[in-house]
């Protein structure tokens, strides 16, 4: 009798758990954030439909505590659905499919010179990563922004800050990662769709002998919050270096691989200025900046300043004979129209990489924040003018001198991007597709409860057909400007 009584207890148990389990669902570590402020719970779900199957009844979620769904049915979940919550207050819960972040740091502490210690954790598709990392603003202008960039590096610990490598959302595995804001880009979709399609229309060059190098950096979105406040939609960056190109590493004093930035407006970058005299004891020269090498006692400027000289002051004849050695003229080409396409003022004088991929070889460009574009500035500000031509002085000599026939080469390409990657067709499916999602899934209706910016001064369907209306305007004159080359 005994037996039975304690095997009918042992029965209940289990259907009373089960019972338990079927009406409240517990949320992953990690997956969701509680934002106590706008009553706002963000909850990253990779396959709602599975949790639909599994869980037949359901009126509860527990965060980090107990919420009672309003319309207390499994159906009422949805990514597109903005759903009432309870525990005594109304919270809004948003279900999500991008990944999530939380990042835990004494903001008041926070500058853009050096990194301090702070958390970081990242829970997408059931996996969690829990690290501490260094972390400081990043930007020139954007750190006026009321929505900050970070600069993000993986550490070991707080004490040692030993670098660490750490792979996110599918991008590369490293310790450098850049969390942007995307604050001046009003519909938080143009950097993303460009930055995706250098490296669809680009291929490093020397790709047969480094399969695994990039042309540029990649991109994924997140959601993040910053000590348990909602923060907002970010783009999920790479950051432009050796590993990231394949340069060949230099061996003591030999120099191979270099990796330059655009850093400042001082002549050099654009191509308009070329003084004589250069110290590789220091980092700048004529609004260069060294990234590879980035030993001081490996520094050398020689190779860029006598590719500068060329081009500033050499003549034509000196030109035509040696600028294919100096640059890489398919790469050339590639970002010539590829500015262009964006209309990216502030990409020919600053806001790339020049990078070589070992001695002797010729220079290639590599692009670098891609916000002021489509339509708008670098503060986020519209513009309508679609009819210029962009050019600093290397590409400008490269068409006025038109070395093995650079010019047709350019038309060529242009008619070639134009039928593929260029075209109306595909460039509008990209913009669409984020724009919907965003505006379906509600990603556009969550940040705009934390963030007062361009996106709430013009509604996102005026920004939208800015956008649409710009673009078409901005290729159907770049289709007659290469055509009367």
């Amino acid at each position: 009798m005994k037996q039975l009584l304690c095997k009918v207890c042992l029965l209940f148990s289990l259907f009373a758990s089960t019972s338990l389990l079927a009406q409240e669902l517990v949320a992953e570590k990690g997956s969701f954030g509680v934002d106590e402020q706008h009553k706002m719970i963000v909850w990253h779900v990779s396959n709602l439909d599975a949790v639909k199957t599994t869980q037949k009844k359901l009126n509860r979620i527990r965060f980090h505590k107990s919420f009672k769904l309003k319309e207390a049915t499994i159906d009422s979940l949805s990514y597109t659905k903005r759903i009432a919550v309870s525990n005594g207050d109304t919270y809004t819960l948003y279900i999500s499919k991008l990944p999530l972040i939380h990042l835990a740091v004494d903001t008041s502490k926070i500058k853009s010179n050096f990194k301090i210690p702070a958390y970081f954790t990242l829970f997408n598709n059931n996996k969690y990563i829990k690290t501490t990392t260094g972390v400081r603003y990043r930007g020139n202008l954007s750190l006026s922004f009321a929505k900050k960039s970070f600069d993000l590096e993986f550490w070991k610990d707080s004490i040692s800050e030993q670098e660490i490598d750490i792979k996110l959302n599918g991008l590369r595995s490293d310790g450098d990662w850049i969390l942007d804001a995307m604050f001046n880009e009003p519909l938080r979709l143009r950097s993303s769709v460009v930055t995706n399609l250098w490296t669809k229309i680009h291929k490093p060059y020397y790709s047969k002998k480094e399969p695994k190098a990039k042309s540029g950096f990649e991109v994924s979105y997140v959601e993040v919050f910053l000590n348990n406040k909602y923060h907002g939609i970010y783009q999920l960056s790479e950051s432009i270096d050796r590993k990231q190109l394949k340069l060949k590493k230099n061996v003591k004093s030999t120099v191979n691989g270099e990796l330059f930035k655009a850093n400042s407006y001082k002549g050099g970058p654009d191509f308009t200025k070329s003084p004589e005299k250069y110290d590789d004891h220091l980092i700048f020269w004529n609004g260069w900046a060294t990234s590879y090498p980035s030993d001081i006692y490996q520094f050398s400027w020689r190779n860029l300043a006598e590719f500068s000289n060329l081009v500033v002051h050499g003549s034509n004849e000196e030109f035509l004979k040696n600028i294919e050695n100096k640059v890489q003229i398919s790469n050339a080409i590639d970002y010539y129209l590829f500015v262009n396409l964006l209309q990216a003022t502030d990409n020919l004088g600053k806001n790339y990489y020049l990078g070589k991929y070992d001695k002797n070889e010729p220079y290639f460009f590599i692009p670098w924040d891609l916000d002021g574009v489509w339509g708008i500035i670098q503060d986020g500000i519209p513009v309508w003018d679609t009819n210029d031509a962009l050019e600093n002085g290397l590409l400008k000599r490269l068409l006025e001198v038109n070395p093995n026939g650079y010019k047709e080469k350019v038309k060529t390409r242009w008619a070639e991007l134009r039928s593929k990657e260029f075209s109306n067709k595909a460039l509008f499916s990209k913009i669409n597709k984020i724009y919907n999602k965003f505006t379906v899934e509600k990603l556009y209706e969550r940040e705009q409860l934390v963030w007062k910016n361009k996106l709430n001064e013009t509604t996102n369907e005026a920004h939208y057909d800015h956008l649409k209306t710009w673009l078409t305007k901005r290729l159907n004159f770049l289709d007659a400007h290469f055509k009367n080359l």
